[in-house]
């Protein structure tokens, strides 16, 4: 059956619009078109969901997502434009600094699905999964390997940097990462931290100057001005709830 021979071939896409059994009102060439098309449908969405498996997300978030009125400081749209994907070309890195829950995580993720879409390989972390990872891959012999996963994806994501300070081995370890993808591959970071307070978490000052040497090179920084947008929600979504026990529904 033909059914069966798209199977062997595992053009699920073409099998799927034969399956159909609309084919019959197309002529010979639009039918081999339309199933052509279908086929590279499928298999550029399993591809699609292939990167953001591996991209790891700690949050879905899309830019349409982003209420621009909450923090008017903060230049939402000057930010989206790392969406094309030209700072990767370029082996530029960006890093978003500001207090918590302001969209720095939130404009990150959304950078790395726009690039995902887009046909690049994206990885997150967290500063203290990262560090975690190459700690433990250092304990079992492991950190090559470590290292050549962490240098793998085009764009690479360190989320929540400066929340927890690092062991005098793992600020080492990071520094190594810094190192290894300076101008070979694209870092974007989120902080809480001012660059002139990384020294809290990664002990050494010296280190620490060579880290943010390299980093900053080829870098946009980003404050992120404003204040958090889920305390403001949480402020509403009280507001709301006295309304609604002062004035209850008869």
């Amino acid at each position: 059956m033909i059914e069966d021979l798209f199977k062997s071939l595992k053009m699920y896409g073409a099998l799927e619009f034969f399956s159909n059994g609309n084919y019959e009102k197309y002529e010979k060439e639009d039918f081999l078109r339309e199933l052509l098309k279908a086929e590279i449908s499928k298999r550029a969405n399993s591809a699609l969901k292939r990167r953001l498996t591996f991209a790891n997300f700690p949050i879905s978030r899309e830019w349409e997502q982003i209420d621009h009125k909450l923090n008017p400081k903060i230049d939402f749209k000057k930010i989206k434009k790392f969406s094309d994907g030209q700072f990767l070309k370029e082996k530029k890195n960006f890093c978003f600094i500001g207090g918590t829950g302001v969209g720095k995580t939130h404009s990150a993720v959304s950078i790395g699905k726009d690039l995902c879409r887009m046909g690049y390989s994206v990885k997150c972390y967290t500063a203290c999964d990262l560090v975690i990872f190459l700690e433990e891959a250092k304990n079992k012999g492991e950190l090559s390997l470590a290292m050549k996963k962490i240098m793998s994806p085009t764009f690479l994501i360190i989320d929540e940097l400066g929340f927890v300070p690092f062991s005098e081995n793992g600020a080492r370890l990071l520094f190594d990462v810094f190192s290894k993808r300076y101008e070979k591959g694209s870092i974007g970071i989120t902080t809480n931290l001012a660059f002139h307070k990384w020294p809290q978490i990664f002990g050494s000052i010296e280190l620490t100057q060579a880290l943010i040497d390299r980093f900053t090179h080829r870098c946009d920084v980003f404050v992120f001005e404003g204040e958090s947008i889920r305390l403001m929600e949480s402020r509403e979504a009280l507001r709301k709830n006295k309304h609604t026990s002062l004035h209850p529904t008869e």
